[in-house]
């Protein structure tokens, strides 16, 4: 989404760096020509110009449409419903007419009762990278979403293999292997590293959350009077109690993915 908008001259020129592929090339000078998902503003411009389309003349009769970009809309998702289906395919068709105009593309929209063998007209340019989740699973603001029975879920896994670029190497955890898979001893990097992993952003697990955030104050405690202010104390082990009590979190955890 942030890509499809184009930066001003004058923004480009603030957007500039120095690069070159070897040590034996001399340092060229580029410089970023579209709104770049590192930036601080790149999130409110993408959502200003999706806005500032659906506003275009030649969309004004479209009531509904514009309401949907306006109002039901946040950053890159989208999210709308009608008490009429056709109705609410006309809309989404329209929806991608107006985003088409200021050079936006969508992905397949996924509605509440789909089921999996139903297959969506999907563009061929779409690519699917090895860290983003499955072709037949979705998700709607950071959440799983099961279209067939309309439901969300947390996304939560409890995995303790090693990363590469981000990217957990190893299997996530079932609930039978949880027990006997946590590492023995266990640091307070890796509690912290599983607790994080629950992303909840609108409280469906917020007891468990709580839990969470309770076990890791707790694991600062105990560290606590073991060393001196200035010592690193990530991978002190927890003790016999605060292990157990995380072994029982975990398993609760795996339970809700």
């Amino acid at each position: 989404m942030y890509n499809s908008v184009w930066l001003e001259e004058r923004e480009v020129h603030l957007h500039r760096f120095l690069w070159r592929d070897s040590e034996d090339q001399e340092l060229e000078e580029f410089s970023i020509t579209r709104v770049n998902i590192g930036d601080k503003p790149a999130g409110c411009i993408a959502q200003l110009a999706m806005r500032e389309t659906a506003n275009l003349p030649q969309f004004s009769h479209m009531k509904d449409e514009c309401q949907v970009l306006h109002e039901h809309s946040y950053v890159d998702d989208i999210l709308t419903s009608h008490n009429s289906r056709k109705r609410l395919k006309e809309i989404t068709k329209n929806v991608e007419l107006i985003l088409k105009a200021g050079g936006f593309e969508l992905k397949p929209w996924v509605f509440s009762g789909q089921n999996k063998e139903e297959k969506v007209e999907k563009s061929p340019q779409m690519i699917v990278l090895p860290n983003q989740l499955k072709e037949e699973n979705n998700k709607a603001l950071g959440l799983g979403y099961i279209a067939s029975e309309d439901k969300l879920h947390v996304m939560v896994r409890i995995n303790f293999s090693k990363r590469k670029k981000k990217m957990r190497l190893g299997q996530d955890l079932l609930l039978e292997e949880v027990r006997l898979k946590t590492p023995d001893p266990l640091t307070r990097r890796e509690l912290l590293s599983q607790i994080a992993g629950l992303y909840d952003p609108i409280g469906l697990t917020t007891p468990a959350k709580q839990k969470g955030a309770i076990l890791v104050r707790g694991a600062f405690q105990e560290a606590k009077p073991k060393c001196n202010i200035v010592e690193d104390t990530w991978d002190l082990a927890l003790s016999d109690e605060l292990h157990r009590a995380a072994v029982d979190l975990f398993e609760e955890y795996s339970m809700y993915s």
